[in-house]
C-alpha cells in the first residue's frame, strides 16, 4: 500500500472514531458536551417562547428553535438516543425506572483499569441518558401539538389592536355612533319639520313663486341644509362627511378601521377551537411537568443540568400556553376589556329596529365574524334615504 493510501486510511479511521458513539471511543468531555448542547437547545426554545408571549413577536425564531428539538434532539436520530442505541449491548439490563441495573458483561472484568474507569464513567452517563430519554417522546408529542402559529396570532392581534388605540372607550364610541343613528332614524317627520327653520323661512319668503322650478330647487336645497343641521346633533355625524345636496359619505379612515377590525376578528374565528385544543394540550403539559418534578436520581452533573433544562422548558411552555388560553378566552367570553370586547356586537346594533332598512344582521360572531363595516355601510344607506325623503317627500314642495 502506498504511503498516500496509508495516510488516507489512517485519516479515515481517525474520522470514523471521532464520530463513533461506542463507549470505548468516547470520553466524559464528549458526552458532557452533547448533553450540554441539548440543554442549550432547550434553553433557546424557552427563551424564544418567553419573548413570544411578552413581546408579541419573534415567531420565526421560536418556530426554528422548536423544530430543532422536535425534529432532531427528541428523535431516535438525536445524539442522546443514538448514544443509548449504540451502547445498549455493552450495558445489558440498563433501564430508566430510576435504578441503575446494568449487568456488567463478562469481558468487563478482564479490562485494564483505565478501560474499566472509562466504562464506569460512561455507565453513569448511560444511566442518566436512559432515565432522561423517558421524557423525550411525551415532550416531542407536546411540541408536535403546540398550536404555535395560532397562539402567536392571538398575541399579535392583542398587541396590534392595543397599539392602534382600540380601547374600551373607542368601542363605546362605536356603540354611541350606532345608538345615535337609531335615534335619528326614528324621529317623526313632525319633529324634523319643526326644526326645519331654513326651508320654512325660504318658503314663507317665496311662497307666491313656488311654482317656479328655480324656487322649488332653492327650497329643496334649504331642506337638505335643514337635515344636515339636524344630523349634526348626533354622534354619527362625526364619522361622516357632507358632500352637499343631501349626500353623505363615511370618513375613509373610519371605514378602513372597521374593515381592519373585521379582519382581526375574522382571524380569530378561523381558530375558534383554539381554547379546546389548548385545554387538552395543557393537561398533557401538566402531566409531563409533574413527572419531571418527581424524584429522579441522576449520577452526573451534565445529566442533572439536562434534567433541569427539560423542567425549565416545560414550565415555560405551560406559561406560554396558559397565556394564550387566557387571551383567547377573553375574546370568547365577551370580556368588557379592550381589545376583547370587539368580538361582541355593540349593544345598540342588536337593538336596531329597521328604520330605513337599518337593522345590521350581525348574528353569532364566532360563526361568521363581526360586522363593523356592514354597520357603518348600512347606517350610511339609511341616513341617505332619510335625507332624501325629508327633502323631496315630506316638505311643503314636492
Amino acid at each position: 500500500m502506498s504511503n498516500e493510501n496509508t495516510a488516507n486510511s489512517t485519516a479515515q479511521a481517525g474520522e470514523d472514531k471521532s464520530n463513533s458513539m461506542l463507549w470505548e471511543d468516547l470520553d466524559g468531555d464528549k458526552v458532557r458536551a452533547e448533553f450540554k448542547k441539548m440543554a442549550a437547545h432547550l434553553a433557546a426554545f424557552g427563551s424564544e417562547m418567553e419573548k413570544l408571549a411578552k413581546d408579541r413577536n419573534n415567531y420565526d425564531n421560536t418556530e426554528e428553535a422548536m423544530k430543532t428539538l422536535r425534529d432532531k434532539d427528541f428523535t431516535a436520530s438525536g445524539w442522546i438516543q443514538s448514544f443509548i442505541n449504540e451502547n445498549t449491548s455493552s450495558f445489558p439490563g440498563l433501564n430508566g425506572d430510576g435504578t441503575k441495573k446494568a449487568s456488567k458483561p463478562d469481558w468487563y472484568f478482564i479490562l485494564l483499569p483505565e478501560k474499566k474507569k472509562k466504562y464506569d464513567d460512561i455507565l453513569n452517563y448511560m444511566d442518566d441518558a436512559v432515565k432522561l430519554k423517558t421524557f423525550f417522546k411525551p415532550f416531542q408529542t407536546i411540541l408536535m401539538k403546540i398550536p404555535l402559529k395560532d397562539t402567536f396570532r392571538v398575541f399579535a392581534i392583542v398587541k396590534n389592536m392595543n397599539s392602534k388605540g382600540w380601547t374600551a372607550g373607542e368601542y363605546k364610541l362605536i356603540n354611541k355612533d350606532v345608538e345615535s343613528v337609531c335615534n335619528l332614524l326614528k324621529l317623526s317627520w313632525g319633529e324634523m319639520n319643526s326644526a326645519a327653520s331654513l326651508s320654512e323661512r325660504f318658503y314663507q319668503e317665496h311662497v307666491s313663486q313656488m311654482d317656479s322650478p328655480k324656487m322649488k330647487e332653492g327650497y329643496i336645497k334649504q331642506r337638505q341644509e335643514d337635515y344636515n343641521n339636524i344630523f349634526k346633533r348626533y354622534d354619527f355625524y362625526k364619522s361622516c362627511n357632507y358632500r352637499g345636496n343631501g349626500k353623505y359619505g363615511i370618513l375613509a379612515d373610519r371605514l378602513v378601521s372597521m374593515k381592519t377590525m373585521d379582519a382581526y376578528m375574522g382571524k380569530l374565528v378561523m381558530i375558534k377551537d383554539l381554547d379546546d385544543r389548548l385545554k387538552t394540550l395543557l393537561a398533557s403539559v401538566e402531566n409531563l411537568e409533574n413527572s419531571l418534578k418527581s424524584n429522579i436520581v441522576l449520577h452526573t452533573g451534565a445529566g442533572q443540568d439536562l434534567h433541569r433544562a427539560l423542567l425549565n422548558l416545560i414550565v415555560v411552555v405551560h406559561f406560554n400556553l396558559s397565556c394564550g388560553l387566557e387571551e383567547f378566552t377573553k375574546f370568547k367570553n365577551g370580556s368588557d376589556e379592550a381589545p376583547y370586547c370587539y368580538m361582541t356586537c355593540p349593544e345598540a346594533a342588536s337593538k336596531a329596529t329597521g328604520h330605513f332598512g337599518f337593522e345590521p344582521k350581525w348574528g353569532n360572531s364566532w360563526d361568521s365574524g363581526t360586522g363593523y363595516y356592514d354597520i357603518y355601510r348600512k347606517a350610511l344607506f339609511a341616513i341617505t334615504a332619510q335625507a332624501h325623503d325629508f327633502a323631496y317627500v315630506h316638505g311643503k314642495v314636492r
